[in-house]
């Protein structure tokens, strides 16, 4: 909870450093810029990786997201399907790949930090995000769910006119908490357990109309 309180505050931060640069006036070193649209909706094929009871875990998948959208912001819900699969200890055997899948859902708001643009129909943007959410595994015959906090940025070339589309390039770190039943998920209830906190991270190329 503190470095979800933590990354709040450094976006508002951010935000109320920035105020004047909404109003498009000469205080802003990038003049005026196009605002996001107001309504968004958006796909994201991306790749993961992160860690559950010491052992790497990556996957592929696609999520989908709704964003509600007003200048320099965007806040959006986001949720998606991912394969799973690891390496894990198990009776008989010193390693065993396990496999199954992921699901993730969240909120999160995304902040719009520089744009150029070289003509009145398109640009580039950069924008910052962060998202809170929780992830469920389901692999062979064990489950888990975990909260978890993703911080990030990302680059993307948006249309301003129709059919306004914009293509994305997301990047991501995850951080996610780690208990006893992470532990046993991934070595089947044989080895001891481990507690603390785990990273990971999650990338991937995106489109919103």
């Amino acid at each position: 909870m503190r470095v979800l309180a933590l990354a709040c505050a450094l976006l508002a931060a951010t935000s109320i450093a920035h105020a004047d640069d909404d109003d498009g006036d000469g205080d802003d070193e990038d003049g005026a810029f196009v605002a996001l649209p107001t309504y968004s909706i958006g796909i994201l094929l991306a790749g993961h990786g992160t860690r559950i009871g010491g052992h790497s875990e990556t996957g592929f998948g696609s999520s989908l997201e709704l964003a509600l959208g007003g200048g320099r912001w965007q806040y959006f819900v986001e949720g998606g399907i991912a394969t799973s699969g690891m390496n894990a200890r198990t009776t008989g055997a010193p390693q065993m790949y396990v496999g199954g899948r992921m699901m993730h859902a969240g909120v999160g708001a995304r902040w719009l930090a520089r744009q150029f643009r070289p003509n009145s129909r398109h640009g580039v943007e950069l924008y910052l995000l962060s998202r809170a959410g929780f992830e469920r595994f389901d692999l062979e015959d064990t489950r888990l769910t975990r909260p978890e906090l993703a911080l990030g940025f990302g680059l993307q070339v948006r249309m301003f006119k129709r059919p306004r589309l914009a293509i994305r390039l997301d990047a991501r770190v995850l951080y996610t908490p780690s208990d006893p039943d992470d532990a046993l998920v991934a070595c089947s209830g044989n080895c001891a357990a481990e507690a603390g906190s785990s990273t990971g991270f999650a990338t991937g190329l995106g489109f919103a109309w």
